[in-house]
């Protein structure tokens, strides 16, 4: 029951954090701030303050950020002098989102997931000082593969790799595993397998070129190299700082690979996580991680959140509409050309928009369900 109520506040902590970009960034550029929620649904707690309303919603999941002037339909509701009536409170017109300058509008929109991002950057470097990082070293190599003719040696460590042109810089274990996982499908036995790596010996860069073997009980290719996968203590603060960040990069790589398997029908039911599974998940994991102590439970939380945290913040700046990025597109637009898409069109394609991820949504919700009952 505990583990569930961190579950949820762990998730609840994500979107809040999320709705507090856009809010810190209208309250910077004096936008009127509506209301703050978190949760949504009934409002348990609610307080106006400084003309905006904050509450504590029924429902833990989601969290809004309403800001005067921020919806297209809103014209009818000016007064003679151009004040909104919302909810009993009058805001001017200097106060209303849709009267700022395109960039300053661009920069709340931003907010959000911009605030996402720092959540995991912070999360990040937490984790990484505490249980370090997968540094990418050769552990082993096959002798009796082309590798092992290429000048590579235990010790050396891994900067780069690339598979017939395609290739990505490595700066964790995870990083190579990830980009082998996902271009499997590029082996052959003509493929130019290149690595680039620090020669520990000489204390140089160097490249390993070769050809991968395919190996009949597997079947599939093999490169006869053997990685670090452990995690290991890092000197000091500015490598805390380093290898954090490249976490977030590795987290960024997975959520844009996820999204293009997506888009491409590479993913499968299964793949897609709503809130609900996404606490379930994290219920489970505190509960294994449990058997190991508070740390190892603290930083198991943390990595979800940072998966999470990144996972929703490239979500919301996808070029959808109803989404940040669907409205940020429409911003960008207004800042190239100068001037702004007619208020209906935009207010037309972000409700269709609106409709379409509620549906999303209603099938996520009953997807998580059926594969928890």
């Amino acid at each position: 029951m505990i583990s569930i109520i961190i579950s949820i506040i762990a998730l609840g902590l994500i979107i809040t954090i999320h709705e507090l970009g856009h809010f810190l960034f209208a309250k910077l550029f004096s936008v009127g701030v509506v209301s703050f929620s978190l949760g949504m649904g009934p409002s348990l707690i609610s307080r106006v303050y400084n003309n905006t309303e904050y509450a504590l919603r029924i429902l833990p999941f989601g969290g809004s950020c309403l800001m005067a002037g921020e919806e297209l339909d809103e014209a009818d509701s000016r007064d003679p002098d151009g004040r909104l009536l919302i909810d009993g409170r009058y805001y001017d017109s200097s106060e209303q989102f849709v009267r700022k300058s395109p960039w300053q509008r661009f920069l709340i929109i931003l907010g959000g997931p911009l605030f996402n991002f720092l959540l995991a950057l912070l999360l990040s470097i937490i984790m990484t000082a505490n249980v370090g990082a997968d540094l990418p070293f050769v552990v082993s190599l096959e002798q009796d593969m082309p590798v092992a003719e290429t000048g590579l040696e235990p010790g050396d460590r891994i900067t780069y790799i690339s598979i017939d042109g395609k290739g990505k810089s490595i700066h964790l274990s995870r990083d190579l595993y990830l980009f082998l996982y996902l271009n499997s499908n590029r082996f052959s036995e003509q493929s130019e397998v290149i690595i680039g790596f620090d020669d520990v010996s000489e204390g140089k860069e160097r490249e390993a070129v070769f050809l991968p073997v395919y190996d009949q009980e597997s079947g599939g290719y093999l490169m006869g190299i053997g990685y670090n996968i452990a995690y290991e203590k890092l000197g000091s603060p500015l490598d805390v700082v380093r290898y954090g960040a490249y976490n977030i990069g590795y987290s960024l790589y997975s959520a844009l690979e996820s999204v293009k398997l997506l888009v491409s029908g590479g993913a499968s039911r299964e793949d897609v996580m709503g809130p609900v599974r996404i606490v379930s998940t994290i219920d489970e994991t505190m509960d294994e991680a449990a058997d190991y102590g508070l740390m190892v439970s603290l930083m198991s939380l943390f990595n979800l959140m940072i998966i999470i945290s990144v996972s929703l913040g490239v979500t919301n700046i996808l070029p959808i509409p109803a989404l940040d990025g669907g409205r940020l597109i429409f911003i960008l637009i207004e800042l190239i050309t100068g001037h702004a898409v007619p208020k209906e069109m935009e207010a037309r394609v972000h409700t269709i928009g609106m409709a379409a991820l509620l549906l999303l949504m209603i099938f996520i919700i009953f997807n998580d369900i059926s594969f928890l009952l």
